[in-house]
């Protein structure tokens, strides 16, 4: 294996990004082990260690979960920022040479991406947090991958009803955006920890592929063989109407806040033009759209 790195483990390893991050650093020989709430009834491979802690994560629990250990993959939400900083905190302590922080979508390190999408604030702190603790010999990775692909049509987070074939199209439908499947996410997980001089202390910016709104439906239209139906709306609107909702508490925001961020078509929305792709450093191949979007509508593997 590349580099010092072999032993990996995994907050939140039975979610959306943990369940392909764990398959993927399987199949590269890392040792995994899941770290879980006493209250958690999540399930792993045979092949998974887990390490079990109480639900507030305790400060001296954290640490003795990370002796030992080489790599911290954090992937719990972003909602508690001093929660992530603590347990970087203890992760410094226990001598963890790589932190990987729960990134994973826009590219949060734009100044403009963080003002379309205030909540996205509170990656880029953890992220900052983390180059306070390079001094302690401590690297980072922040992995921004766009919207997740295949989990933003089933879920409609990308505008696309597959059921009512409805597509919800914002503004003229051409902002082209950057998208990646939840597999080559877990695929770049692996990648970036068999890469470790490469992709020390800096992000990483990945696709499997990239588009506009009106790029997926026509995608769809002939998978499925079908005409869509069309609703227009406004990313300015989307974005009022989510931070509305998020300042009284309402997490139904969270949707409109994002959506209305990345279909803007505002400097930075674009990170393959505006930063560049690390897929070749990675060994990830990209897709074209249309197929992809064939493969989801079937049902196949992305």
């Amino acid at each position: 294996m590349a580099g010092s790195l072999k032993n990996v483990v995994v907050i939140g390893a039975s979610g959306n990004v943990g369940k392909p991050a764990v398959d993927a650093l399987l199949k590269a020989g890392f040792t995994v082990t899941a770290l879980t709430r006493k209250t958690s009834s999540a399930k792993f491979p045979s092949e998974v260690k887990t390490h079990e802690i109480d639900d507030n994560y305790p400060a001296d629990q954290l640490l003795a979960a990370f002796k030992g250990q080489d790599v911290v993959i954090n992937l719990l939400p972003p909602v508690d920022v001093n929660q992530h900083n603590g347990i970087a905190d203890k992760a410094a302590e226990a001598g963890i040479k790589r932190f990987i922080p729960t990134e994973f979508g826009s590219d949060t390190s734009h100044p403009k991406v963080v003002e379309l999408v205030p909540m996205f604030g509170g990656k880029a702190a953890i992220t900052d947090y983390l180059k306070k603790k390079e001094s302690s010999g401590m690297t980072w990775t922040a992995i921004v991958n766009g919207a997740f692909f295949d989990w933003g049509l089933h879920t409609k987070f990308l505008g696309f009803d597959l059921e009512s074939h409805t597509a919800t199209i914002y503004d003229s439908g051409d902002a082209k955006i950057n998208m990646t499947t939840l597999s080559v996410v877990g695929q770049s997980i692996a990648s970036v920890l068999q890469h470790p001089a490469e992709t020390a202390n800096r992000y990483i910016y990945i696709q499997s592929t990239s588009g506009t709104q009106n790029d997926i439906l026509a995608a769809l239209e002939k998978s499925t063989g079908k005409k869509w139906t069309i609703e227009k709306t406004s990313s300015t609107e989307a974005r009022k109407v989510g931070g509305e909702k998020l300042s009284k508490g309402d997490m139904s925001g969270i949707v409109p806040s994002i959506t209305g961020g990345i279909y803007s078509g505002e400097q930075g929305t674009n990170y393959d033009e505006t930063r560049g792709l690390d897929n070749d450093l990675l060994g990830l191949k990209q897709v074209p759209l249309e197929e992809l979007v064939d493969k989801v509508v079937k049902g196949q593997p992305v």
